[in-house]
């Protein structure tokens, strides 16, 4: 009876690092390590610059607020640098690739932060896609 219990928990430990371990994708580089570039939206809403320490900016409304992308493993939070770097939005980063075949930065599941920034009640944006421009 001991022995099939603990058959029975090291197979569950099995399965659940697996999952665990193939939720997490693996990139050759993150967002913050390419050269050269900078990510931008299509409409020039927002902007990141790599070589810059990711600074850049957001533009919702009639404001444009100055942040700064911090990137970890798959996901990425956005600061506010001139609000004592309080975060602005946060959420999950991946590459998908263009017509062209070069990589864009998708990010998604963004989540703002409406506690401390009531604009962003009315900001639906779940996800954005950001292309490379060369600089």
């Amino acid at each position: 009876m001991m022995k099939k219990s603990i058959a029975l928990a090291l197979a569950v430990i099995l399965c659940l690092s697996v999952v665990l371990c193939g939720c997490a994708k693996k990139f050759d580089k993150s967002p913050d390590q390419f050269e050269g570039i900078r990510w931008i939206t299509y409409d020039y809403s927002f902007c990141v610059n790599p070589a810059d320490d990711c600074k850049g900016y957001y533009k919702f409304g009639d404001t444009k607020y100055n942040i700064q992308v911090k990137f970890e493993s798959s996901r990425f939070t956005a600061v506010d640098t001139d609000k004592s770097d309080a975060e602005l939005f946060n959420g999950d980063w991946t590459y998908e690739k263009d017509s062209n075949g070069k990589e864009q930065l998708y990010l998604y599941n963004i989540k703002f932060n409406k506690d401390d920034y009531e604009a962003f009640e009315k900001n639906y944006a779940e996800f954005v896609t950001l292309k490379q421009e060369e600089i």
